[in-house]
């Protein structure tokens, strides 16, 4: 199973308490808006750091950029520096400020560059997946290619070998996250996904688990109908490649990877 993430900023909460709620709830790790631009700092950021900290075990942190590369490196590390965080720290810059120009990878790069010159070589470059799909962040170009990719209501991140997914922005009132290979919680944990192969009755982890027509899950075969946390259905593997789909009878197709379903009872359904 990969972790799963908090994100955090001044509209969440900073207390021990706060953060054992999310842990109760499933939460492995959280990361925390640290500074924008060239003169925002977080008013909560030195209690969620600390507080992640002693709940997690570990707290990454993010910049949210507008676009001055080795300025708003400069500004971001100067916190990171003074708040104590060392270098194994998980370092983010969040890229989504609607007022960055079309192709905003050279100054990403700059931001990068700066941090990873200074030591902090666990960075990771956050964007939502139309960004990275159509080239406004261009990951093939970046100088570190781990990526965190915003992606809700579908059943995959739909970039190519994401490192992270944010799957949902209404996880119990807050952002949550997949970590698949610990880049993102800094785990360092190697995670790949599996798939169930046993008819029977699933339950849904996930915020939103759509419905497709067919098991290729292309958008044009996304169905209206979805199912939300905790909902069940009896479902049958339908193999696909090297994975399984899950067919619902008269409903579609689901995934079946063990991240979002869980397997609760092994019943035959009878499939006319």
């Amino acid at each position: 199973m990969p972790k799963i993430g908090i994100d955090v900023s001044s509209y969440q909460g900073d207390s021990v308490s706060y953060f054992n709620t999310f842990k109760k709830y499933g939460a492995d790790f959280a990361v925390v808006k640290l500074t924008e631009g060239t003169n925002y700092l977080n008013p909560k950021a030195s209690a969620q750091v600390t507080n992640a900290l002693k709940v997690f075990g570990s707290a990454s942190v993010y910049h949210f950029f507008h676009g001055a590369g080795t300025a708003e490196a400069k500004y971001f590390l100067a916190w990171v520096k003074k708040f104590g965080l060392d270098k194994s720290t998980v370092l983010v810059i969040d890229v989504e400020a609607p007022g960055l120009p079309y192709n905003t990878t050279p100054q990403v790069n700059a931001f990068l560059r700066y941090l990873i010159n200074a030591g902090y070589k666990n960075v990771v470059t956050y964007g939502s997946g139309s960004w990275f799909n159509s080239g406004r962040i261009k990951r093939s170009e970046l100088v570190d290619k781990h990526i965190w990719v915003a992606a809700y209501g579908v059943s995959q991140p739909g970039v190519a070998n994401a490192n992270s997914w944010q799957f949902s922005d209404n996880w119990h009132g807050v952002d949550a996250s997949y970590d698949f290979d610990g880049s993102l919680s800094g785990s360092k944990a190697s995670v790949k996904p599996s798939y169930y192969v046993t008819p029977g009755l699933y339950q849904v982890r996930l915020k939103w688990l759509p419905v497709y027509n067919g098991l290729d899950f292309k958008k044009s075969g996304k169905r209206y109908t979805r199912y939300g946390t905790g909902s069940r259905f009896w479902a049958t593997p339908v193999k696909y490649g090297k994975i399984t789909r899950l067919h619902i009878n008269g409903q579609g197709y689901v995934s079946s990877n063990k991240w979002y379903v869980k397997f609760l009872k092994k019943v035959k359904p009878k499939i006319k």
